[in-house]
């Protein structure tokens, strides 16, 4: 499982101030772009990603800062392995990002199976649930730590991604439950609800084999463009950091506009540049 190592003689000298986070999804996307964001900024990180290769890859990108471990976020015991890996690799872990879950693909109620629901409400809710059980509860019992869990505007605005919007809607409240629970823990909860944002899953279009046309989501965002990965990293970094300190139970939009901008259209639209 162990892909990469640190030098533990090294651990000890380390500025115990500094970010050590674990990202689950961390291989790609808006996890892979926190962790670079974290790396850059003197801090360590644990990739933890079904995608094991993936996770290795970057994490010899990153250099040695950087610990991957192959991880099923809904596998409390691969979860629990991991999360032990890298307590033993990096630096005393201090945060923890959710980033992991299956993307959904759009249909009609009637042609979503029930086991499909399911699958990709448990991928988000339940991964996120036990990633914060395992890692959130040892930070609660050491008194110290930051979550950001990714969430999506399709938690506040639906679409015809039933089980993801759900799951995402689940997130939110999870983390404002914990953030309560955790409060005088020293442990913060907070999430990021990001909008369109161009990963690999999003230009594609599985359903047609091909790119995916972007004209309906540039309409319907405010600035005119998609999200970047580097962007969400961005507020995710801060939310991690000492900055947030004040900041716990919030969820933050990172959409370009696109919740603010939804009732524009009985009007004619966004307006124009």
């Amino acid at each position: 499982m162990l892909c990469a190592k640190l030098d533990r003689g090294a651990r000890g000298m380390r500025d115990q101030n500094s970010l050590s986070v674990i990202i689950t999804g961390g291989a790609s996307g808006i996890g892979a772009a926190t962790a670079r964001r974290i790396v850059a900024a003197g801090g360590h990180v644990g990739l933890a990603d079904i995608n094991e290769a993936g996770a290795s890859a970057l994490a010899k990108e990153l250099g040695p800062q950087a610990v991957a471990a192959g991880c099923d976020s809904l596998d409390e015991g691969q979860v629990a392995a991991a999360h032990a890996v890298f307590a033993q690799t990096l630096p005393p872990i201090n945060g923890l990002v959710n980033c992991a879950g299956i993307p959904p693909m759009p249909k009609a109620i009637e042609d979503t199976a029930t086991e499909e629901f399911v699958r990709l409400v448990n991928s988000h809710v339940t991964g996120t649930y036990i990633t914060c059980r395992v890692v959130g509860s040892d930070m609660a019992r050491r008194g110290r730590g930051a979550i950001v869990n990714v969430a999506s505007v399709l938690a506040f605005r639906p679409g015809p991604v039933l089980g993801y919007g759900a799951g995402k809607a689940a997130v939110v409240n999870l983390t404002e439950a914990l953030a309560v629970q955790w409060g005088r823990k020293g442990v913060r909860v907070n999430a990021v609800a990001p909008g369109w944002t161009d990963t690999p899953f999003l230009r594609s279009d599985k359903a047609r084999k091909g790119e995916r046309d972007l004209t309906p989501i540039l309409a319907a965002t405010p600035i005119g463009r998609l999200m970047k990965p580097e962007e969400i990293a961005e507020v995710i970094f801060f939310l991690l950091s000492p900055a947030a300190s004040a900041v716990t139970g919030a969820t933050v939009a990172c959409d370009g506009g696109v919740m603010a901008g939804s009732g524009w259209a009985p009007y004619g639209g966004l307006p124009a540049g």
